[in-house]
């Protein structure tokens, strides 16, 4: 009787379910999703990349259509300054700009003058 007793006393009944009963989860799927964060981590690089490479190539193309609108500007900024002399010519200065462009922009020839055309294309 005293066995018994011991074998009773020895084996303890269960206090609660989570200790009689241990879920067993597979391996497998554990590796699934190291394989799924890797991937994802991979892909999300991938895309890093790629982004960081065009938005390079972006600011190369804005800096040089930058610098081309740097060079329109200073060659307005350049013609504004000879609008701005030739306003205030007088006298002898307008009458001189005048026949200059006369004869250089619309071909006109002061009296006496002489045009040979060169047609051997030379």
């Amino acid at each position: 009787m005293r066995n018994e007793k011991e074998n009773t006393k020895s084996k303890k009944a269960p206090q609660n379910d989570d200790d009689t009963i241990k879920e067993i989860q597979p391996k497998k799927h554990k590796k699934k999703r190291h394989i799924l964060i890797y991937l994802a981590i991979i892909g999300f690089t991938f895309y890093a990349v790629i982004t960081i490479i065009i938005q390079t190539v972006e600011i190369g193309d804005k800096k040089a259509e930058l610098e081309e609108l740097q060079q329109q500007i200073n060659v307005v900024e350049i013609q504004t300054q000879y609008l701005e002399k030739v306003q205030n010519y007088e006298g002898d200065d307008l009458s001189e700009y005048i026949e200059k462009i006369a004869e250089d922009d619309l071909g006109y020839v002061s009296d006496g003058e002489r045009i040979f055309i060169n047609v051997a294309g030379d």
